[in-house]
């Protein structure tokens, strides 16, 4: 069997292409804009050119390769491997792109939901290492998941398992994305935070926080990294947004900890920049809610991968154990 596979990680505002070794060591990358407003097709040939370019460039041929991962944002169906309408992927709707690869390449290709494929590599290569129940969350842009039992990737019924962030805390609360009120999501999202934040600075009669520093006192300019800072700086403001996080964000994962059961929880991004900050009060909070049996067990701890995890959650769907 040949020992090298490729890995496509597909988003709203890039794709990457990679090629690695039979350990998952990556001996090569090329990175390009999406140009969504270029449509699907375009974002395919561009694959297409940019998966023979990167073979080229780790200085193999295409009889190298053994296999493809693809990651990718949903909805997708994981086993004939077309793309449902995508949110940052406008126009591909119903695209399939397992048989358009496996059509070009002759080799098989797997297709992934991008938060499950990341929680796959944390599991393989990163912080979930050792371990068999493995709860992966993303804290950016978005809230999403993925879940890890007895080292496979659990999808549920129809590909929908792990959507950690639509989960409702506040029925009344804000609008999510997803069209619901009170998600995880929209409370401790990135943009949930710097929402939050703004909200409290005018609600002052006269603000007096780092936040307007931080930004030349344009309150739509605070973003959840002025937050974190001014946190860092002990800003009282900053840092009482940070507490309402991170109770959310406690409140949430110990749901999930009462109803998954992991031996181990990882929270990638915000929860990465912020470190202790950030777990030290979700760690408190999950101990407080959670069930006692399963808040024995668990850890929480911030994802290792850093910005490498969609190149290696697209190699972890296709490598060899």
């Amino acid at each position: 069997m040949n020992s090298y596979v490729v890995g496509m990680d597909i988003g709203g505002t890039k794709l990457a292409t990679v090629v690695a070794d039979a350990s998952g060591k990556i001996l090569q990358k090329v990175r390009k804009p999406t140009e969504t407003e270029k449509g699907p097709q375009h974002a395919v040939q561009r694959l297409l050119e940019m998966v023979d370019e990167t073979i080229r460039l780790a200085g193999l041929k295409r009889e190298d390769i053994s296999a493809i991962g693809v990651s990718c944002g949903g909805p997708l169906d994981t086993k004939t491997g077309v793309i449902y309408s995508p949110p940052n992927l406008p126009g591909w709707d119903s695209l399939p792109l397992k048989a358009l690869m496996e059509a070009e390449f002759h080799i098989p290709t797997t297709i992934e939901n991008d938060a499950n494929a990341e929680a796959l590599a944390e599991w393989r290569f990163g912080g979930g290492r050792g371990h068999n129940y493995v709860l992966y969350m993303t804290m950016s842009t978005g809230i999403g998941g993925g879940i890890i039992a007895n080292g496979q990737i659990y999808h549920g019924a129809n590909d929908s398992a792990g959507e950690v962030g639509h989960q409702i805390l506040l029925p009344n609360g804000p609008l999510c994305r997803c069209g619901k009120h009170g998600c995880l999501e929209a409370l401790c999202s990135g943009p949930a935070i710097a929402r939050r934040a703004q909200e409290a600075i005018r609600k002052q009669p006269k603000p007096n926080t780092a936040l307007l520093e931080l930004t030349n006192g344009n309150i739509d300019c605070v973003k959840s990294e002025h937050v974190l800072e001014a946190v860092r700086n002990g800003d009282s403001l900053a840092i009482s947004i940070m507490q309402e996080t991170a109770y959310y964000m406690g409140w949430g994962i110990a749901n999930l900890v009462n109803i998954l059961n992991p031996e181990i929880v990882l929270i990638g991004t915000i929860a990465i920049a912020a470190g202790d900050l950030l777990l030290d009060p979700i760690r408190q909070i999950v101990a407080d809610m959670a069930m006692q049996r399963p808040a024995e067990v668990v850890k929480i701890m911030p994802a290792q991968l850093g910005e490498a995890v969609g190149d290696l959650a697209a190699i972890a769907l296709v490598i060899d154990d």
